[in-house]
């Protein structure tokens, strides 16, 4: 059997996940997956989840918890101080991330006794940050042996013992070129066990179909943050309304930034142009595709990695894309032929690619036919996961053997 370690399971993010725990499932893929914080509550989860939810464990109330950490601590106290002392001398230099850090070590002792239990054979942490890091402590509990996948601000930013747990990992998937490159500088005597996996994608889930896109309708998604550009978005907007534009904006997400981004848009008098619907299921999400004119994601470098997956989605569904040239951005899209790409923090240039689109509905068809294609081609869910179910195969059967 194989363990998935996450943060939560299920989240409003994330979705690309979700679809390959959904193909993994219907692969006949034994596994089950392991949750750091309790089930969520209060918001509608995405309907592919819910085939998930029975084979998911979430930690124990926390007297449980407490109690069971207190007889690890008894049970084998000069372990425990090992452990601790290793999440505390890797987090120096990232002392922010350290309680956080130490407030999974509860989870892990729990669910590693589930594991064993269980028969898990091997565990896969779905990012470098804190499920890592209770992968970590279970390997060293247990011994069963760990992989991670690291995507972006998790290997780029939040990077604490990074260089340690690719060197205890028997493997490391992330999802571009670029990441593994960078992932080899940081550790280049184990390169080889660092392995690129695009996040796939369901291509007849997301098949443009026959209904007439909107002409004016600039679409974009994701959670409400600054990194995202979403008011350098809103500012471009503004301006094609100053050119006689009639273009429209929708902001599909939530996020801290939503106050913020409604001042912007009282401040501008785009009351009538663009609109907050807030969170959205990934099933609600696929018409919204389909239905735009463009989709538009003029994120920041410094805060955004990997290629979003807003635009594998868009091209996926057959939306021309406008967006910021990220450093992974090249391995989808060429500027001009599948794609356009804007200089991030410039509304005005933003403005003149929208317009281009929008103006051109041969010229946004060609970009967007482009961009299907070369998703089609890098990006099919049932390659990247048919991969995915080869590597975790192998994983679990080198340790029955």
């Amino acid at each position: 059997m194989l363990a998935f370690i996450v943060n939560q399971f299920p989240r409003q993010v994330d979705a690309y996940f979700l679809r390959e725990l959904r193909g993994l499932h219907e692969s006949g893929l034994d596994f089950t997956i392991y949750s750091l914080l309790a089930a969520p509550r209060g918001w509608k989860i995405h309907e592919e989840a819910r085939p998930l939810l029975d084979r998911t464990v979430y930690p124990p109330a926390t007297p449980a918890l407490v109690s069971r950490s207190l007889g690890e601590v008894g049970r084998h106290p000069l372990r425990t101080a090992g452990t601790l002392g290793r999440i505390i001398g890797g987090h120096r230099s990232m002392p922010g991330a350290l309680a956080k850090a130490l407030a999974i070590v509860p989870q892990s002792f729990a669910f590693a006794e589930d594991m064993q239990k269980r028969g898990v054979r091997h565990i896969h942490a779905n990012w470098a940050t804190y499920p890592t890091t209770a992968a970590m402590v279970i390997h060293e509990r247990t011994g069963i042996p760990y992989s991670f996948s690291g995507h972006a601000t998790d290997i780029f930013v939040h990077h604490a013992m990074l260089r340690e747990k690719i060197q205890d990992a028997r493997f490391v998937i992330t999802c571009t070129r670029f990441n593994r490159g960078y992932l080899a500088d940081i550790a280049p005597e184990h390169a080889e066990r660092i392995r690129t996996v695009y996040h796939g994608v369901d291509l007849p889930a997301f098949a443009p179909d026959a209904t007439p896109r909107h002409p004016r309708l600039i679409l974009s998604a994701g959670t409400l943050r600054t990194c995202k550009g979403f008011d350098d978005l809103i500012r471009a907007v503004a301006l094609l309304r100053d050119r006689g534009s009639d273009a429209e904006l929708e902001i599909i997400g939530e996020g801290e930034e939503r106050e913020a981004l409604e001042a912007l848009i009282r401040s501008l008098r785009l009351e009538d142009r663009v609109r907050l619907p807030g969170y959205r299921p990934q099933e609600e999400l696929i018409p919204a595709y389909r239905n735009a004119a463009v989709v538009a994601l003029p994120a920041h470098h410094e805060d955004h990695f990997g290629i979003p997956n807003i635009l594998i989605e868009g091209l996926a569904a057959g939306a021309p894309i406008v967006c910021t040239e990220l450093p992974s951005l090249s391995e989808l899209i060429e500027h001009g032929r599948s794609g356009l790409f804007v200089p991030e923090r410039d509304p005005a240039a933003l403005a003149d690619a929208l317009g281009e689109i929008l103006a051109d509905p041969d010229r946004a068809r060609g970009l967007a036919e482009e961009g299907r294609r070369r998703v089609v081609e890098h990006f099919d869910m049932d390659q990247t996961v048919a991969e995915l179910v080869r590597t975790f195969q192998a994983a679990t059967a080198r340790e029955a053997a």
